[in-house]
């Protein structure tokens, strides 16, 4: 369904507000929500908003936005999201990592007592924006098999780096460490479509193509085998044991357990490029490099090869030239619900 930039937003940021966010707290998310819709992701985008709403109506998710510094130094601070939701205090963690690249160069923020945080290349892209290295991650309830394990033992576990370029605007690499997300696979369930073999397993530990299987009880499988579970891993050590959050089983879900605080884990990283030279030097360098990879023979069939958050940036802009961002029609139902509940209309 096709919906207008600024018709969306607005109906958002109205949303939030009615269920108890501030103004600022409420563009904030409603930025995160539309951009990541805008580039394609629509598992992360407005999908989610539904959600979130529901978990502050039940108590397990804070509106205020308010945060507490557990430990502070020039480049490294760790802080309590109080049980807020994630995408806010995620961006006021970044924001504070970048002020503090500002100072020493390089800045770290841990957070623990927080909730889901929607699309990690968003944070890492307010980076690269500003001329800046960026990191992301965050730990999550238990959703894929470490290798050899025939059941949810850690969390997909998202992570993203961003670095800013030139002519390419930037280059943003955001995954997590499954095959695919989950909603891929429910989605293909309800639509009675099979999913390729390596996605996920079924309840006894065997791999299947019937995404059914999934809601079944069975679990996602990291990509790459035991190297997506490798890095699931090293987020899990920096975003949550780092930070003084709940770990792998202790996370609580926070769309099945709407009540209850998740007490997820994040990391962030802002690395200031012009305290090494001049930040248009990199930039440029990092054109260069994408130049050379995308002059590159290309494999049989191939028309275009493309770098780390290429094709979402190309999806953002189709959006923003035509004034309007498609949103699936579940997705705008559940914001017709939500608006109907909250306003009576």
């Amino acid at each position: 369904m096709k919906v207008s930039i600024t018709d969306i937003k607005s109906r958002a940021e109205k949303i939030f507000i009615k269920a108890g966010l501030s103004q600022d707290d409420a563009k904030i998310i409603t930025a995160v929500l539309l951009e990541t819709e805008m580039r394609g992701v629509f598992t992360h985008g407005f999908i989610r908003l539904e959600r979130y709403i529901n978990c502050i109506k039940s108590g397990g998710i804070k509106a205020d936005g308010k945060y507490s510094v557990l430990f502070d130094s020039p480049s490294w601070a760790s802080i309590d999201g109080n049980d807020n939701l994630g995408i806010v205090i995620s961006y006021k963690a970044m924001s504070l990592a970048m002020e503090k690249a500002k100072t020493t160069g390089v800045g770290i923020v841990n957070v623990k007592g927080s909730h889901h945080f929607g699309a990690a290349g968003y944070y890492t892209s307010m980076c690269a924006d500003n001329n800046m290295i960026g990191m992301a991650m965050s730990n999550g309830d238990i959703l894929i098999a470490a290798t050899g394990c025939a059941e949810k033992t850690i969390g997909n576990n998202p992570f993203s780096f961003a670095y800013p370029a030139s002519k390419y605007g930037k280059v943003v690499y955001d995954i997590a460490m499954s095959h695919t997300s989950d909603q891929k696979v429910i989605r293909a369930a309800k639509d009675g479509e099979p999913i390729p073999s390596g996605w996920i397993i079924d309840k006894d530990g065997n791999q299947t193509t019937d995404p059914a299987e999934y809601l079944k009880g069975g679990t996602l499988l990291p990509f790459g085998g035991y190297k997506g579970y490798g890095l699931a891993m090293m987020v899990e050590l920096l975003a949550a044991v780092t930070s003084g959050a709940a770990v792998t089983e202790d996370v609580h879900a926070w769309n099945t357990n709407p009540e209850k605080g998740g007490n997820t884990g994040h990391f962030f990283m802002a690395i200031d490029l012009s305290k090494l030279g001049d930040p248009e030097e990199y930039k440029n360098k990092v054109d260069v490099m994408v130049d050379k990879i995308k002059s590159a023979k290309k494999a049989d069939g191939v028309e275009k090869v493309f770098y780390p958050g290429e094709i979402e940036k190309d999806k953002m802009q189709k959006c923003l030239d035509l004034g309007y961002v498609e949103i699936l029609d579940d997705t705008m139902a559940s914001i017709d619900r939500i608006e109907k509940e909250l306003f009576g209309i």
